[in-house]
């Protein structure tokens, strides 16, 4: 099996890599650079793709959904499976929509990892997790909310970032602490980086 790996952090790049190829089955470029990632799908045979979300290492433009929806257009019969620590049904559900084999959490053992991707390689099957209901999905003007403050901005504006009243900031303040299960901002973007709501990097 020829896997091609869009990674940006090199050492996970390079540990997945080997533990991957121990199987003596496997082969695993890693790209290096994201200007070539159209000349090597055209020039090499690969069975799929190994697309990380986060890919900031490698551009600042492009994260990995959205090279996936480009390739995928371009590219009708390329197998993309999204290997992430963003576990959630939002990244989910996009990686479905625009017609990724599968989603795979990177705390999947290795072993599991290899069955799954054999099956959408050769079995053509398409892999995704089953859903958990433990905690309430937040819509995405409350994920911007999160990531706005997370960025160090203050209520006002975040308010004025998200197109809202101080008063409707507040309201969805609430519910997404009732969402996460928190008390305060601190808490809320402890959770949410955790969920993967927010870059941990």
């Amino acid at each position: 099996m020829n896997i091609l790996l869009i990674e940006d952090h090199k050492i996970l790049a390079d540990s997945l890599k080997d533990s991957l190829e121990k199987t003596n089955e496997i082969n695993v470029l890693v790209l290096k650079e994201l200007h070539e990632l159209e000349f090597k799908i055209k020039s090499e045979d690969f069975d799929l793709i190994l697309m990380d979300i986060n890919l900031k290492g490698l551009t600042k433009e492009e994260q990995g959904l959205e090279i996936s929806e480009r390739l995928i257009k371009k590219y009708p019969d390329i197998k993309i499976v999204i290997l992430t620590g963003y576990n959630l049904k939002y990244y989910q559900d996009l990686a479905k929509n625009i017609g990724c084999y599968g989603f795979i959490s990177k705390e999947v053992d290795t072993k599991t990892l290899i069955k799954n991707l054999e099956k959408i390689a050769f079995e053509g099957e398409k892999i995704f997790p089953k859903q958990s209901n433990a905690i309430e999905e937040l819509t995405i003007n409350e994920i911007k909310i999160i990531q706005l403050y997370a960025s160090g901005l203050t209520r006002q504006e975040v308010a004025k970032k998200s197109f809202i009243s101080l008063r409707s900031l507040a309201v969805s303040l609430n519910r997404i602490y009732r969402k996460l299960g928190v008390q305060n901002y601190q808490e809320m973007t402890n959770k949410a980086r955790e969920l993967g709501y927010i870059d941990s990097f």
